[in-house]
């Protein structure tokens, strides 16, 4: 048995329409554009959104099972459920198509829900225990989602700002391109071409192995050092802005290195960052909460013959304890 089943039910009848996945993950203007273009009926008027919008404020009873009732409000929050980051499209836009297709996936998992309980499976023991471990994790997560917004203040947001932006300060970023090959022999003979004026982007798109980048001339953008593997880095950035590398060895194959650009690093705005940043300092502040709860909780480790064990409270990883003690016990 598998939890995950649900929402990929759910899923495979909401997300098999072509028109839904145009809209749903419609980045860009010409994106939006050319998914209206497909499907005119999933693209609504000012009229009908102003409607939706004033019938998704009002929750009533949007399916009848039987004498089961589900209710708009409960499909809404399903259909969140389905867009990981809180990216859903608004459900009451779509035409009628798509919005019984995801319909169809919850009534069916009504149904099927009816069935497992007629045949017990509501009584069965794993599926009991199965019941309380998602139980257990619901309310944990909910718990902690609750305590990091109250433990990260604007102070701290910005405090983590300023050690970007300090930490940014004298240091530079790189934009080049890069040739992959898986031998040395083939490095060095596009080195000789390129020496004798071939084009660095024809030869990325006709001789990269690394098609992502190859297909557009080798772009890899902008890069610190710390993004990429240490040969690679090292050899980037002893190139000034226009030169180009002989072969460079990693664990890739060979790379031919061209610097477009080099520019003090670029640090984005806070309010740009902020998100990340929430993100950052939460994650730190928990493990902070966390650590304190381990050392003063009673703890006691045993081996299998009973014996007490050191047992340490510390969450951060040994490798990167001060002075990489291992076996320091808090």
């Amino acid at each position: 048995m598998r939890l995950a089943r649900r929402p990929l039910l759910l899923a495979a009848t909401a997300l098999a329409t072509s028109s839904l996945f145009a809209y749903a993950f419609a980045q860009t203007p010409a994106d939006s554009a050319t998914a209206a273009a497909a499907s005119p009926s999933a693209a609504p008027s000012p009229a009908a959104i102003k409607t939706t919008e004033s019938a998704a404020s009002k929750d009533y009873a949007i399916i009848k099972i039987g004498s089961e009732t589900i209710k708009n409000s409960e499909v809404l929050d399903i259909w969140k459920g389905l867009f990981p980051g809180g990216a859903a499209p608004d459900f009451n836009h779509f035409d009628e198509t798509i919005r019984q297709n995801v319909l169809r996936g919850l009534v069916s998992e009504r149904l099927i829900y009816q069935e497992a309980i007629k045949a017990g499976y509501d009584k069965n023991e794993e599926v009991k225990k199965r019941l309380a471990i998602l139980q257990k994790q619901v309310v944990m997560q909910a718990f902690m989602d609750e305590k990091a917004q109250k433990l990260v203040t604007e102070d701290q947001l910005k405090a983590a700002y300023n050690e970007k932006v300090a930490a940014a300060k004298g240091q530079e970023e790189v934009r080049a391109r890069h040739i992959l090959v898986g031998s040395e022999e083939d490095a060095q003979a596009i080195a000789e071409q390129l020496k004798k004026g071939a084009d660095f982007v024809k030869l990325a798109k006709d001789k990269s192995t690394d098609k992502g980048s190859g297909a557009n001339g080798g772009e890899l953008g902008w890069f610190t050092k710390d993004k990429m593997v240490p040969e690679f880095a090292d050899a980037a950035y002893k190139l000034k802005k226009g030169e180009t590398s002989g072969p460079v060895k990693s664990a890739f194959g060979y790379h031919i290195i061209k610097v477009e650009d080099r520019r003090p690093l670029q640090v984005a705005s806070y309010d740009d960052m902020k998100e990340s940043l929430k993100a950052e300092v939460s994650n730190k502040m928990i493990q902070k909460y966390l650590e304190t709860m381990l050392k003063t909780a009673n703890i006691k480790y045993y081996s299998a013959d009973g014996r007490e064990k050191p047992f340490s409270t510390s969450l951060t990883p040994p490798t990167a304890a001060a002075g990489g003690d291992a076996g320091t016990v808090n």
